[in-house]
């Protein structure tokens, strides 16, 4: 039969080969193996969760900034009693409220011992004992017998003062009772945070608009970015395609020293090098100014543009600059018509690596730059950064902790993580869509 079945042939089938452990010379080996894979787990779950517990911590303390008891109407309330039982004074006792619409209530005891009083007298001052002349005592002139309280009206939000009560008789006040220090709640809601265009707050009246710093930080940024891009581009392309290894092997590594001097040295060098230099070119030169600590701090980051860039051209494979010469090109338009797009993602890459450096430079501006508090766009004038104001206060006494001055540190300081973050996933989109892949 043609196609009978033939007996007694069995199929012949091949076993896939077992893998097992990969082979090592020994067990110690494979043991070190086993240890040195746990302590990389170790160290980079060290690291993940440092990194989650500060940016949770800042969150948090972010959050604050909007929801502290500073932002309510809630009272702050001060009371002082007569260590004699008012023998001295006739009253035994004076009680203050300050609220955030900038009143002081003033609520006293009647005078119960000595004279019988006609009147009593109430004089509210700074703690410094100057009188406030803002502040309308209206209410508390010619207070009579039969009242007990009394408000002065248009007090300074975030000022310190003091109450002081007196008995009054046939219009001669008596002994004065005073309270201690009591300062007046500031009256900021979180929109102004976003709206107002001034940021002042170690120094009242107190203002919490981020814009100032926003514009002032954003500024400093471009202008140096302005400076570093194309000094940097140009140093990358000669170092990729022009310079011989050996004078690259020498170039490369001087010009980045420049990425480690130390910060507070450019700061320096922009305030007492840089400044004077300007001031002699225009009289509207101040002597802290954006456009001096921009330009130092475009110098320090041009070693990042530069080395970034040169090593995402020199990644661009040889064979498309050959096909370029063979083509005809010069040496000019292959680098700059085929290596540098070719290098496109790696190269914007470094340009917004190098944003988010200067965004978050701190002693360049805090040494040159000065402090604004007002909102301007004229790189002449001062100006107020989120990494310099969180730098001057921190060398503050007025940053108390629970204070508003204190929690706005990290409001500014979640600011600045979502704009770095965002800038991240940015270069990050950057690279993803023009990366080019070559086989």
């Amino acid at each position: 039969m043609l196609f009978g079945k033939i007996t007694g042939a069995k199929p012949t089938v091949t076993e896939p080969p077992t893998v097992g452990k990969p082979l090592t010379g020994s067990g110690s080996k494979y043991l070190l193996e086993r240890i040195v894979k746990w302590v990389l787990f170790l160290l980079a779950s060290v690291s993940v969760l440092t990194t989650v517990a500060i940016v949770s911590v800042l969150l948090f303390e972010g959050v604050r900034f909007f929801t502290s008891d500073f932002y309510e109407n809630n009272p702050v309330e001060r009371r002082v009693a007569s260590d004699d039982g008012g023998l001295s004074t006739g009253i035994s006792a004076v009680r203050v409220r300050a609220t955030t619409d900038s009143l002081i209530y003033v609520e006293w005891d009647k005078a119960s011992v000595g004279p019988t009083p006609t009147g009593y007298h109430v004089e509210v001052a700074f703690s410094s004992g100057a009188p406030d002349p803002r502040a309308d005592h209206s209410d508390c002139q010619a207070v009579g017998l039969d009242r007990t309280s009394c408000v002065i009206a248009n007090a300074a939000p975030g000022r310190s003062y003091k109450a002081a009560v007196a008995a009054m008789t046939d219009a001669v006040p008596g002994s004065v009772l005073q309270t201690g220090s009591f300062s007046v709640p500031e009256d900021v809601k979180w929109h102004r945070f976003l709206t107002d265009t001034k940021w002042r707050t170690l120094l009242v009246p107190r203002s919490y608009g981020i814009w100032p710093l926003l514009v002032g930080t954003t500024m400093i940024a471009v202008l140096a970015m302005v400076v570093a891009v194309p000094l940097g581009l140009l140093s990358a392309i000669f170092l990729s395609e022009y310079a011989h290894p050996r004078l690259r092997a020498i170039t490369k590594p001087i010009l980045e020293v420049l990425a480690g001097i130390p910060t507070v040295v450019y700061g320096f060098f922009a305030l007492f090098f840089i400044t004077p230099i300007l001031r002699t070119i225009s009289d509207d030169v101040g002597i802290f100014n954006a456009l001096s600590a921009a330009i130092v701090m475009g110098v320090m980051i041009i070693p990042m543009v530069s080395s970034l860039s040169e090593d995402a051209m020199r990644a661009v494979p040889n064979s498309l600059r050959e096909g370029a010469y063979a083509l005809g090109a010069t040496k000019v338009e292959v680098a700059t018509k085929v290596v540098v797009p070719a290098a496109l993602s790696g190269i914007v890459a470094a340009i917004i690596l190098a944003m988010s450096r200067a965004i978050g430079e701190t002693m360049i501006v805090f040494i040159a730059a000065g402090q604004n508090d007002s909102l301007t766009v004229n790189p002449l004038d001062p100006v107020n950064t989120m990494t310099g104001f969180m730098a001057t206060t921190n060398f503050s006494d007025n940053a108390i902790p629970g204070t508003a001055q204190f929690q706005a540190l990290f409001a500014v300081g979640i600011t600045l993580f979502i704009i770095t973050l965002l800038m991240n996933l940015l270069s990050q989109f950057v690279v993803s869509k023009f990366r080019e892949v070559y086989e």
